[in-house]
């Protein structure tokens, strides 16, 4: 018996020298060595959660965490030695598709160059960003090597089918209309709307109109007299600040203002949501697009 025992310590002792760490969670996401000839990971993924995301992230871990990033896992594979060639990969787990892409569409810009990876990443000098289901994965390289750039690549590939959550549909990024919207501006924003903290979330867009852009934006309540008081206050506060204008618009209240930063905008009330357009030159431009948010806030809502 005691041999037996002896023999079994021996074999456990093998396998835990022979065998990477046991995969799971967001550590299953992650390339083995080997993914591409050469490449070694250092050690095993880290950790962090809201606790302790500071330590790696200092200076935007809140950023993160208003989006209920839940977990990240960061792992370094490097070629050689990993002063020399290696990229690092952060997955974050983000909680929701919604909280995934509104992370994401933080960071993306139009010009950026995007491609086929997950729901929507684009690449850098520095690295890749893609998002897909509830996570949003990072990747950052070292050295700008081609052969480094290429295993990023391929380990970026390897994350993106590894995640199996389907894409989901994300009702609140539908709500502004297609037409003349800047490709790849749609942003989700999870609170503080328009930068007042009595708001809470919604999207914002940047759209076309004759001579420019403007940014049109829908603000997202959980019921129609929260609505109703944040209309009020965004009033009040346009008072104080800029002065209101009488101008007549779709909804059920409606105002305008002459704002100090972001130009003349209009603002209208409809059910559970407040919208309307910022950052126009002269108010007469924005009638359209806000007509069309308005209709497409009917449409898509199912309202008569």
């Amino acid at each position: 018996m005691t041999r037996r025992i002896a023999l079994l310590c021996i074999c456990l002792m093998l396998t835990s020298v022979t065998c990477p760490f046991r995969k799971k969670g967001l550590d299953s996401l992650f390339p083995s060595p080997g993914f591409e000839k050469g490449w070694e990971w250092e050690g095993k993924p880290k950790h962090y959660t809201p606790q302790n995301l500071y330590e790696i992230i200092d200076g935007e871990a809140e950023l993160y965490i208003s989006y209920g990033f839940k977990e990240l896992a960061s792992l370094l594979y490097y070629r050689g030695s990993a002063e020399d060639t290696f990229f690092v990969v952060d997955i974050y787990d983000m909680g929701s598709a919604l909280n995934a892409f509104g992370l994401y569409s933080g960071f993306r810009h139009p010009d950026y160059r995007f491609e086929n990876i997950g729901t929507e990443g684009f690449v850098s000098d520095y690295g890749i960003k893609f998002y897909k289901g509830n996570y949003l994965v990072d990747i950052k390289v070292g050295e700008f090597s081609e052969k480094c750039r290429r295993a990023a690549w391929i380990a970026t590939g390897t994350i993106a089918k590894r995640i199996r959550e389907p894409g989901q549909a994300l009702e609140l990024i539908d709500l502004l209309p297609a037409e003349n919207q800047v490709p790849r501006t749609l942003r989700y924003i999870q609170k503080e709307m328009l930068n007042q903290g009595f708001l809470p979330g919604g999207i914002e867009a940047r759209f076309t109109i004759e001579g420019g852009e403007v940014t049109g934006f829908v603000v997202v309540f959980d019921s129609v007299t929260a609505a109703m008081r944040g209309f009020n206050e965004l009033k009040a506060f346009y008072a104080v600040s800029g002065g209101l204008l009488n101008v007549r618009m779709p909804g059920e209240f409606s105002f305008s203002a002459k704002t100090p930063y972001r130009g003349n905008t209009l603002v209208f009330l409809s059910g559970k949501t407040i919208a309307g357009v910022l950052d126009l030159a002269e108010i007469s431009k924005g009638k359209d697009i806000v007509n069309s948010i308005y209709s497409h806030l009917i449409k898509t809502q199912g309202k008569k």
